[in-house]
C-alpha cells in the first residue's frame, strides 16, 4: 500500500513539473499580449459577438493555474491518504507493543514462583545447625507468598542458606550468654522477603551479638587486608563490608558450618551476577541483618545500549542509578583513580573503554557517565555514547566465558548481532585491576618494560587429583603452577624455582604439611612466604596448631572453585601492594 501511494505521488510530481516546462518552453521567447496568444483567443468558430462578462476567455495563464490547482488536489489527496496510513501503522505498532509487553508479563509470570518454597528447605537445615552448635533458635518466615523467578532462586538458595548458617554460628549467642545478657534463651532468626518496584527485597536478620566495627578493623590488620592507619580510617559501615573480603573471617576456630574464610565473598559474587545488591546493618549487642536485593527476574530485562572504543554493550536498567554528563574539568584525579562528585559524594569514575582495553575516546567536552550500583558503592562509568533503551532476552556465557571480563550474560538483536552485558559489579573488580596495570610511564618502549612474570604458586599434596583438578584451576586463573607430593620434594623445589605462595595438605607422606610450614617460618628467604593450608582436616586441634604456626589462611576441601581462586587472588594482590614504593 505504501509503494501504490508513493507512485501516485510521484506521478502526480512529474505531471508537475511537465506543466511547468511546457508552459517555460512556450512562452520563453514570446511577447504577446495574452489575449492574441492561442488557444486562448478568438478562433474562427467562435463568434467574437459576446461582451467580456458574456463568454469567459481562457488564456495559457488560466489552463497553467488550472492544471496547477488539479495537480495540487491530487498531492493533496495522496497526502491524506499517505497520512491515514501512517496513522494505521502507528496504532498497528502500538498494538504490537501491547502485544509484546503481554507476551513478555505471560511469559515471566510463568517463570515465577513463590520464594516459600526456597524457605521450607531451610527448616531442616536449621534444626541441624542449632542442634550441632547447641543453641535453642526460633526460626521464622515472612514472605513466603512473593513470587520470584524461578533463576533467581535457584541461583541464591545457596547464598541464603550461608547467611543463614552464619547467623546461628556466628550471630546468635548460647543459651547461658543469651540468659545472662537478659535475653530470651531462645534465639530469633528470621528471614523476610517483601516486593519494593520490581525489586524482591530477602533480609536475613538474627537478635544475637551482633558485629563489632573495631574488632573487625582488628582481625582485617591481622589477615594482611588492611595497614593499621588504612584500617582506622575505615566508618563503621564500611569496617561492616570488610566481611565480603575473600578469605575474611571472624571466627576463632574451623567448624563444620563457618570459619574458612569461604563464603561471605562468595555470596556476594553471586547477589552480583544477578545484577543485585547486598547491604549489612548490625548493631553490637542486639543483632545483626543482611539485605539482598535482587530483580524479579533475570531471563528478559530493560536495558541501556551503550557504545564504548567502537563497540556496543548492554547495561541492565535497574543496576543504572542515574545518567550525568562530565565535563573533564569535573573530573578529579587521585593516582590512578578519577572520581566525579554525584550529589555531592565523590564517586569512582571508570572509563569503559579502558577497562575493556578497547581504543580511547576521542576527547570530548560533555561525556556520558552511568551511576551504576555495584553492590558495594556506586561507580561512574564513562561510555562515548547512549544508543537507547531495550528490552534484551539475557542468555548465559557458559563456562569456558563466564569468568571473562565484566560480563554477566549476553544479548542477541533482532538483526542477529551478540551484544555483551555489563555486570557493574564485575566491573568495579575489572578496573581495579586494569588500574593497577596501568602503573608506570605511558610510554614505554619494549626495551624498557619489565617483563612480568605470573604469580608462581608451588601446590603441595600426596594426592594426585588434588594436584591436578586445583593446579588445572589455578593455570586457568592465570597463576603458574609448580607441584609437589609431600614436604621434602616442596623443599627441593624451593631450592630450585622462586615461588610466591605455597598451598599445602597437612598429612603427607616422608614430611607433613605441619613440618614444611616449620620448616619455612625458620629460613629467613621464606618466612613471610604467604601459605594456604588447604586440607580435609577442618577440626579445632588441626587448626589451633596451624594458627600457633602462623597460618592465616586455612580452606577444607572440598574447595569451592570460585573463592579459592578470589583468596589466592588477593594474596597477590596484597603482595603487590607491598612491593609497591
Amino acid at each position: 500500500q505504501i509503494e501504490r501511494v508513493n507512485e501516485l505521488l510521484a506521478f502526480s510530481r512529474s505531471r508537475m513539473s511537465q506543466t511547468v516546462r511546457d508552459f517555460e518552453e512556450k512562452h520563453r521567447y514570446t511577447q504577446l499580449p495574452p489575449a492574441l496568444a492561442a488557444p486562448g483567443g478568438a478562433t474562427e468558430g467562435e463568434p467574437d459577438v459576446f461582451a467580456e462578462l458574456e463568454f469567459d476567455r481562457y488564456d495559457d495563464f488560466n489552463i497553467f493555474a488550472r492544471s496547477i490547482d488539479e495537480i495540487s488536489a491530487d498531492i493533496s489527496e495522496i497526502q491524506t491518504e499517505l497520512a491515514g496510513f501512517i496513522r494505521s501503522i502507528g496504532e498497528d505498532t502500538t498494538h504490537v507493543h501491547r502485544l509484546t509487553g503481554s507476551l513478555r508479563h505471560e511469559v515471566t509470570r510463568a517463570r515465577m514462583v513463590p520464594i516459600g518454597r526456597l524457605f521450607a528447605r531451610y527448616a531442616p537445615a536449621v534444626r541441624e545447625a542449632a542442634r550441632a552448635s547447641g543453641k535453642t533458635v526460633d526460626f521464622q518466615l515472612a514472605g513466603e507468598t512473593v513470587e520470584v523467578d524461578n533463576a533467581v532462586i535457584e541461583q541464591i538458595a545457596d547464598p541464603l542458606l550461608h547467611l543463614v548458617r552464619n547467623a546461628i554460628d556466628h550471630g546468635v549467642e548460647t543459651d547461658e550468654v543469651r540468659r545472662g545478657s537478659g535475653k530470651p534463651e531462645r534465639a530469633t532468626i528470621r528471614i523476610r522477603a517483601h516486593h519494593q518496584g520490581s525489586f524482591v527485597h530477602i533480609e536475613v536478620a538474627d537478635d544475637g551479638r551482633g558485629m563489632d566495627p573495631a574488632l573487625l578493623r582488628e582481625r582485617a590488620v591481622r589477615l594482611g587486608f588492611l595497614s593499621a592507619e588504612a584500617a582506622a580510617a575505615l566508618d563503621p559501615r564500611e569496617a561492616l563490608n570488610l566481611i565480603f573480603l575473600p578469605g575474611f573471617t571472624t571466627a576463632r576456630e574451623i567448624t563444620a558450618m563457618s570459619g574458612r574464610g569461604v563464603g561471605m565473598d562468595v555470596v556476594r559474587a553471586n547477589v552480583g551476577r544477578l545484577n543485585g545488591e547486598i547491604e549489612v546493618q548490625s548493631e553490637l549487642g542486639a543483632g545483626t541483618r543482611i539485605t539482598i536485593k535482587l530483580p524479579l527476574t533475570v531471563v528478559i530485562s530493560d536495558a541501556l545500549l551503550v557504545r564504548a572504543g567502537g563497540e556496543t554493550f548492554a547495561v541492565p536498567m535497574h543496576a543504572i542509578r542515574s545518567i550525568v554528563e562530565v565535563r573533564p574539568e569535573e573530573i578529579v584525579r587521585a593516582g590512578e583513580r578519577e572520581r566525579v562528585v554525584v550529589e555531592h559524594d565523590e564517586v569512582d569514575l571508570v572509563r569503559l573503554e579502558q577497562a575493556l582495553g578497547l581504543p580511547a575516546a576521542r576527547p570530548s567536552a560533555r561525556v556520558p557517565a552511568l551511576i551504576v550500583r555495584t553492590g558495594v558503592r556506586p561507580l561512574a562509568v564513562a561510555v562515548e555514547e547512549l544508543v537507547g533503551k531495550e528490552d534484551v532476552v539475557i542468555k548465559s556465557l557458559g563456562g569456558l566465558l563466564e569468568r571473562v571480563g565484566p560480563f554477566g550474560g549476553a544479548t542477541i538483536t533482532g538483526a542477529g548481532r551478540v551484544i555483551l552485558l555489563i555486570d557493574p559489579s564485575r566491573l568495579l573488580e575489572v578496573a581495579e585491576v586494569s588500574r593497577g596495570s596501568q602503573a608506570g610511564p605511558a610510554r614505554e618502549t619494549p626495551r624498557e618494560r619489565p617483563v612480568a612474570r605470573p604469580r608462581r604458586i608451588l601446590l603441595v599434596d600426596d594426592s594426585i587429583s588434588i594436584r591436578k583438578f586445583v593446579g588445572q584451576m589455578l593455570e586457568k586463573a592465570g597463576f603458574e603452577v609448580l607441584t609437589a607430593n609431600d614436604g621434602a620434594e616442596a623443599i627441593r623445589q624451593l631450592g630450585e624455582h622462586t615461588v610466591d605462595i605455597v598451598i599445602t595438605d597437612l598429612e603427607m607422606p616422608r614430611m607433613t604439611g605441619y613440618e614444611l610450614i616449620e620448616d619455612l617460618r625458620a629460613r629467613a628467604a621464606t618466612r613471610t612466604m604467604p601459605v594456604v593450608v588447604l586440607t580435609t582436616r577442618a577440626g579445632a586441634k588441626h587448626v589451633s596448631l596451624a594458627r600457633r604456626l602462623g597460618i592465616q589462611h586455612y580452606v577444607a576441601k572440598p574447595v569451592d572453585e570460585d573463592a579459592f581462586v578470589r583468596l589466592i587472588g588477593s594474596l597477590t594482590i596484597g603482595m603487590a601492594a607491598e612491593a609497591a614504593p
